[in-house]
């Protein structure tokens, strides 16, 4: 008997075999006792910051350290000090921090917002001993106020003992405080922006420096948001982050953890399969934390108002345009358009290219 061989016969053959494999389900979400048996992270929260609703909580009160994930508190105080704008010349005092992933020259001048996006993206410890410096006057001034700020934000369970997390101080925070911190963190558009910033290029005094964000899961979990990370080998993997899925953001925090990248894919695969039902949406946020931060004053109203949110306008970018520029002509911030359109440098703008504009909302 003669088999048939012949290439059109072996494609029909592949094809129908396809045709006939069932489809593949998806994975089903973690059940609560699957992320109870799970669970690396000695401390870890899991909240939906639309409802206030917690979906998981671990030890959230237990003391830990923080490591890197103190940058979130460096980056607001210095901001609160010295907002976004200006440069920052470094001193040696500077540069004596290791390891450090950006190393910094004595003498140079970078731009406030450079720093920022140093210690945010490529956690950078030069850069947060600049900050710290600069908006305080010394870095010992710096602890204080980042104390101080704590004590604001209702963070009853944290100390800080220096801005860039590094071991050797008596620091310490909680998944309860830490949720407090990166909540306020996440109120600076700006801020949240460059936290989920995924490659930014940072020029320096021994050239452009390519900063690649420590989050490994931007771009490969679905809905990865801003984040900072954290590691020494006393804290093991510390973490704050927000994923958003169909419009409905969670966050969390770890503490302690072997493992943050399977924690964080396990709690927000729970929560994301367990949210409760959105409620009417409302002007203001009961939450403290929530209060917006920024350079316009928010409107307050004893009645609750209903906000109109345009749809983002259109615009292609042309030759001689900035992002200031742009803001300008629109009356909006640079801050919000790049909320709706995140870009690895927000210097470089390409004729042709289209950006989506934000409109003011209207209430009513």
């Amino acid at each position: 008997m003669k088999l048939i061989t012949s290439p059109v016969f072996t494609t029909l053959l592949a094809c129908s075999l396809m045709q006939a494999a069932p489809p593949v389900p998806p994975p089903k979400p973690p059940t609560l006792v699957q992320v109870q048996a799970k669970l690396l992270a000695k401390a870890a929260l899991l909240i939906d910051p639309l409802t206030g609703d917690v979906l998981y909580a671990r030890n959230i009160d237990a003391p830990y350290p923080p490591a890197s994930t103190v940058k979130l508190m460096t980056a607001l105080v210095a901001y609160e000090k010295m907002g976004g704008r200006g440069t920052v010349t470094i001193a040696p005092e500077d540069t004596r921090v290791e390891p450090s992933s950006v190393p910094l020259r004595a003498g140079e001048i970078l731009p406030i917002s450079d720093l920022y996006r140093s210690i945010i993206i490529g956690s950078d410890n030069d850069s947060a001993m600049a900050l710290a410096r600069a908006a305080s006057g010394s870095v010992k001034q710096f602890v204080a106020d980042m104390n101080a700020e704590a004590v604001k934000l209702g963070m009853t369970d944290s100390h800080f003992g220096n801005p860039h997390g590094l071991p050797g101080t008596s620091q310490r925070t909680t998944a309860r405080d830490l949720m407090k911190l990166f909540n306020s963190f996440l109120s600076i558009p700006s801020f949240r922006q460059m936290a989920q910033t995924r490659v930014y290029n940072l020029r320096t005094a021994i050239g452009v420096q390519r900063m690649r964000n420590h989050n490994k899961l931007l771009g490969s979990y679905p809905g990865m948001g801003p984040a900072k990370t954290g590691w020494t080998y006393e804290a093991r993997h510390t973490f704050a982050a927000s994923a958003t899925r169909e419009g409905r953001e969670l966050r969390l925090t770890l503490l302690k953890s072997a493992n943050k990248w399977t924690d964080t894919r396990l709690l927000f695969d729970y929560g994301f399969a367990n949210l409760s039902p959105a409620p009417p949406r409302k002007l203001l946020s009961s939450a403290q934390n929530e209060a917006p931060r920024n350079d316009s004053s928010t409107p307050t109203s004893s009645s609750a108002e209903l906000l109109i949110q345009p749809e983002p306008v259109s615009y292609t970018v042309r030759r001689g345009d900035s992002l200031t520029t742009i803001a300008r002509r629109y009356g909006v911030g640079v801050e919000d358009i790049l909320l709706f359109n995140p870009m690895d440098d927000p210097d470089l703008l390409i004729p042709g290219q289209t950006l989506r504009i934000p409109v003011k909302p209207r209430s009513r």
